[in-house]
């Protein structure tokens, strides 16, 4: 991986502000680490090999992308080429996006536990935000970034956002990528005493490389739901730490990804429970046609002392051509004893009889196909709320399918 390390983190090009301090010392841990290869236990079935290949420019660019009209009223927080020219006036009332200060930084790095990508992020952002939420938003809140054609930087966006105590919002990441470059995100989200969030990732890519690490934390009595639709592009990693920190904490994960020809996506998930009286839930859905690879891996830790923990992961996965993979693997890490937890995975292909059915009632074989594999890929959808944007994700899925 030598190779990546000189075309992404020279250090003669490390940035001489007021981060500087964070960003040597994390340039430093990258070089003593190095990146991850098929050797890395939580990277061998995603190389990042395709970086050797590429030239990354270290500007996004002037050329911006206009974000995909949204079918529901939304604020929106437009991210060009992965950047925030400066901080939006036009904020609802209870919401801030304001630079983290570099204590607070400091704060957020988690030592070797962080990994490559994310020491990478800290040693070559360019901006980095803290997104406060004080209040119940009655409306969405969206994250758009769009990455324009011929978009060929390597950029590396850094957001902590923070629900207060009893905010409730709807956030949502759009994500469209039309270039090939590299988008290296870290997030840290917060959620404070009963605050609500439901987190709605909806990404399209094309060539780029996306990696993601997201992490959260969940006071008492509050409620993280994340829900994804992954419609992958040329190599896709993203990195979801959910941490139930009190008693009440609730945190729910469903997703769905569909991988075509020369498309990878890998979905990395942790919740840990680090108390007890807490709650977790997950179901995460794959569809691999052509030459696609999916990857999943799923992990629920519930540690010593957490008893009365309740935990439930499923991973179902639709082989949908001869060449196309799905590695899977759930995980249970129980160090309590009164608790409850189950997990479960299958992989199978789209049943003839079903299929059959269908065509006898007059369906074409495409639209037949069509509609098994929409009807198995939206499950994880009907825990999208509010309905405009449960709609708006099963628009994007059926268009694709």
């Amino acid at each position: 991986m030598s190779a990546i390390l000189e075309q992404l983190a020279p250090e003669s090009t490390l940035a001489d502000d007021r981060y500087a301090d964070i960003r040597r010392r994390a340039h430093q841990r990258l070089m003593q680490h190095g990146f991850p290869d098929l050797k890395t236990e939580a990277w061998k079935y995603t190389s990042l090999k395709l970086l050797e290949k590429r030239e990354l420019s270290t500007a996004s660019g002037d050329v911006v992308a206009s974000p995909e009209a949204l079918p529901f009223s939304a604020d929106v927080i437009r991210f060009d080429g992965g950047l925030v020219d400066e901080a939006p006036t036009n904020l609802p009332a209870g919401v801030r996006l304001e630079p983290i200060d570099p204590v607070e930084l400091v704060n957020l790095d988690y030592g070797d536990r962080a990994g490559a990508m994310a020491w990478l992020n800290l040693a070559r952002f360019e901006q980095a935000w803290k997104l406060v939420i004080e209040s119940v938003l009655d409306r969405p809140l969206v994250l758009a970034m769009t990455l324009p054609e011929g978009f060929s930087a390597s950029v590396h966006p850094r957001l902590k956002i923070e629900v207060a105590s009893g905010a409730e919002a709807v956030l949502i990441e759009q994500q469209r990528d039309h270039g090939e470059g590299l988008v290296n995100i870290v997030q840290d989200i917060e959620l404070q005493r009963g605050a609500r969030l439901r987190h709605v990732i909806s990404r399209r890519n094309a060539g780029s490389v996306w990696v993601q690490r997201t992490r959260v934390s969940v006071a008492a009595d509050a409620d993280y739901r994340c829900c994804a639709l992954e419609l992958a592009g040329r190599l896709v990693r993203q990195d979801l730490a959910v941490h139930l920190l009190e008693d009440g904490a609730n945190g729910e994960i469903d997703g769905v990804a569909f991988v075509d020809s020369r498309q990878h996506v890998d979905w990395h998930t942790a919740i840990d429970h680090e108390v007890g009286h807490t709650n977790s839930r997950e179901s995460f859905r794959i569809l691999a046609d052509g030459s696609g690879v999916g990857v999943f891996n799923g992990r629920i830790h519930i540690q010593r002392g957490a008893d009365d923990s309740h935990s439930d992961l499923n991973t179902a996965n639709l082989l949908l051509s001869e060449n196309a993979r799905i590695n899977t693997k759930p995980e249970l890490e129980i160090y309590a004893e009164e608790v409850t937890a189950s997990h479960g995975a299958t992989i199978g292909q789209l049943e003839d009889s079903a299929l059959f059915y269908l065509r006898s009632r007059g369906l074409p074989v495409d639209q037949a196909m069509a509609l098994l594999k929409f009807g198995f890929a939206a499950a994880p959808l009907e825990q999208a709320q509010p309905a405009a944007v449960r709609e708006w994700l099963n628009a994007d899925l059926h268009s694709v399918l």
